[in-house]
């Protein structure tokens, strides 16, 4: 464990906090920050260590760490038929800061009408109006502009490099009619821009660096890490502690207000069933004693399924897959460390085009992302010897619904993950509109002479089913799991819309697993501003 503060080990875990977070992820790590501020006394465990690793604060760092053995839980899907059988690789934090450690550094909100569809199922206080101040408290953006904040704790900048090519996808986007906005997370969500990275200067800043690094000094915060999580304390039917296990030794870590579930749309359904919170006769199966029946944990997953192009370009001057490769990458890591610039502060999605594939929709429905580097045998980390580039199409609001269950009771074994992607057909149908954008944007006049041709999935997949047969034997997460443990105004909904767990006292959850329904776009933005306001939901109830 990391202290700051005077409290030793022994005294922090046999003493009483008012609040228990389970998980140093983007949402632990906000409450933890925001709870300790108000002066309440906090106890935050992680399963991983300290975020020591270099590779987790160099941006592009994230193409070596998606799979580290010691960095993320190591999870994989079930085989579905639906995606060839295969099992995918689900990358998830496990270090400070969690997913946000880990992630392409990507900002970006969601669609206001995805924060009012909350509302309007009966996750009152949850619409767009009541999220956006939340949004602005969290951000630190230096552009500033409309709706956007600029105090915040977490820093966000535009790129501190724009690839030529990227220019050039904007006026492609023009010319297919799409607008392009100077600010992805501005007003308008539908066109082309840049990205906006969790970023300062030339270094990564994830959630534990915005928020809790800061709080360290504070001594009503302590910091449990290299600590596993074994089941929720519950006891009269109130959430009570957390038993864990460090070193060895296993203890409760007890809590006077309520334990906070903040393990991500993984842990925190894994955690609550591994001690009889769940589906009743699912947990009884794996020899665990039903504490309560809730039927809805672990169930209605969604997770955006992305499948990815690849193009070739007709010269190296458009592409950087020479610059990530020795010798010229030691130039760009002494570019790196003097100038804050270079190949080293990229992420894996450099520009988004959002669009609407058929009329009527209030939202765009497919995203489109992705940089001038383009991998061999479309996976990230080898760059091909060729100039290339990558475009990732991924449909915003899928259909296809999900599952987190266990496979044993014991915390060590990992849940059964099962997306189910593209197991429903308007799924099927959007993925190929969304292919068929991608072919019409690169086709488009402001490209001619820089792209030479596509090669994945390649000319000859041109029929409906042809693409899709691409998407599904190719095709992957883009690392959104969430709604496992959704709010709602339903009986049904394991949370109320004050994050607090239906039937168990002094117990909530807070990350993405509560969404409702998932954004139209990357995630990490929606669980900050959600954790920001569950703190002050949390600060209500202490002072009630």
């Amino acid at each position: 464990m990391v202290r700051r503060v005077a409290m030793t080990i022994e005294a922090a875990m046999s003493d009483n906090f008012d609040h228990v977070i389970v998980g140093a992820g983007s949402a632990g790590c906000v409450l933890a920050n925001r709870l300790s501020a108000h002066g309440a006394t906090v106890a935050i465990i992680e399963a991983g260590g300290k975020d020591r690793h270099p590779y987790i604060h160099i941006p592009a760092g994230y193409a070596r760490i998606l799979d580290h053995a010691k960095l993320t839980w190591g999870f994989r899907t079930e085989p579905d038929a639906a995606t060839g059988n295969r099992a995918l690789d689900y990358p998830r934090g496990r270090v400070w800061g969690g997913s946000s450690s880990i992630n392409g550094l990507g900002h970006v909100r969601g669609d206001p009408s995805d924060y009012d569809l909350w509302a309007q199922k009966g996750c009152t206080g949850w619409g767009w109006d009541d999220l956006l101040p939340y949004f602005v408290r969290h951000e630190s953006f230096a552009g500033g502009g409309e709706g956007r904040g600029t105090s915040g704790p977490q820093p966000i900048e535009h790129l501190a490099e724009t690839p030529e090519l990227l220019d050039q996808f904007a006026a492609a986007a023009r010319a297919i009619g799409l607008p392009v906005n100077a600010d992805m997370n501005g007003p308008r969500r539908e066109g082309f821009a840049t990205f906006q990275q969790t970023r300062r200067g030339q270094r990564r800043v994830s959630a534990a660096r915005a928020y809790l690094v800061p709080a360290l000094s504070r001594p009503n915060l302590t910091v449990i890490d290299n600590s596993l999580a074994l089941r929720i304390v519950v006891e009269g039917g109130r959430a009570t502690g957390v038993a864990i296990r460090r070193g060895g030794e296993e203890r409760i870590i007890r809590a006077r207000f309520g334990v906070v579930l903040s393990a991500g749309a993984i842990g925190s359904p894994h955690l609550l069933m591994r001690s009889g919170i769940g589906p009743a006769t699912h947990v009884a199966e794996h020899g665990i004693a039903p504490v309560f029946d809730a039927p809805g944990v672990g169930q209605n997953l969604q997770d955006h399924y992305i499948v990815r192009l690849s193009y070739r370009l007709t010269d190296h001057r458009w592409s950087a897959n020479r610059r990530i490769v020795w010798p010229r990458l030691g130039l760009e890591v002494l570019r790196w460390l003097t100038t804050g610039k270079g190949v080293l502060t990229w992420s894996p999605g450099m520009m988004s085009l959002f669009a609407r594939t058929e009329a009527g929709l209030d939202a765009p429905d497919i995203q489109i992302n992705g940089g001038p580097l383009s991998w061999q045998d479309g996976r990230i980390g080898v760059p091909e010897t060729e100039p290339g580039f990558t475009l990732g199409v991924w449909q915003c609001r899928p259909h296809s619904r999900g599952s987190v269950t266990l496979k044993s009771a014991r915390a060590e074994d990992a849940p059964a993950i099962a997306p189910r992607f593209l197991t429903e057909h308007a799924d099927e149908a959007c993925v190929v509109r969304g292919m068929r954008l991608a072919r019409r944007w690169m086709a488009a006049a402001p490209l001619q002479g820089i792209v030479a041709r596509e090669v994945r999935p390649g000319p000859e997949a041109e029929s409906d089913e042809a693409l899709l047969a691409v998407a599904k034997a190719t095709g992957g997460t883009v690392y959104h799991p969430s709604c496992t443990v959704r709010m709602g105004g339903d009986a049904n909904a394991p949370l109320d819309a004050r994050l607090r767990f239906r039937g168990i006292e002094g117990l909530r959850v807070v990350d993405a697993s509560v969404f409702p329904d998932i954004p139209v776009c990357n995630i990490n933005a929606t669980v900050l501003s959600v954790a920001e306001k569950a703190s002050d939901l949390i600060a209500e109830d202490m002072r009630a």
